[in-house]
């Protein structure tokens, strides 16, 4: 995990494996090097980062490291910034395609916003 304990930490997970979905509880780091450039002062949670954070949170609620093959739709609703939302929710929902291959639906969010909506395919 590239990011876990340096840009996010999990406080907690909510899994229904039934339904294919999970809730990842999240704590943004705001001491992360990567505010030092994005940006100084006034901290943004870049939007490579945060679907790096839905990689990784999807690959652990599968439990096998996944890559993305195809970012169908990736909306950033929202600016999303450890000053503005300390603490997220990441909600993934995943369906098989084949024994390799996911179809990946996850937002980022809190009780008042959605920062990031995602849809796409991974691959083991």
């Amino acid at each position: 995990m590239l990011l876990e304990n340096k840009f996010y930490r999990i406080m907690g997970i909510d899994k229904d494996d039934e339904r294919r979905n999970a809730v990842f509880h999240l704590a943004i780091l705001p001491d992360c090097e990567v505010y030092e450039g994005h940006f100084p002062g006034n901290p943004i949670c870049p939007g490579v980062c945060n679907i790096e954070t839905i990689r990784e949170c999807a690959s652990l609620f599968i439990g096998h490291d996944m890559r993305i093959r195809m970012i169908k739709q990736c909306r950033l609703v929202a600016i999303a910034s450890p000053a503005i939302c300390p603490e997220v929710d990441v909600t993934i929902n995943i369906s098989s395609l084949d024994d390799n291959t996911f179809i990946v639906a996850a937002r980022i969010e809190d009780k008042e916003k959605t920062y990031i909506d995602f849809k796409g395919e991974m691959a083991i």
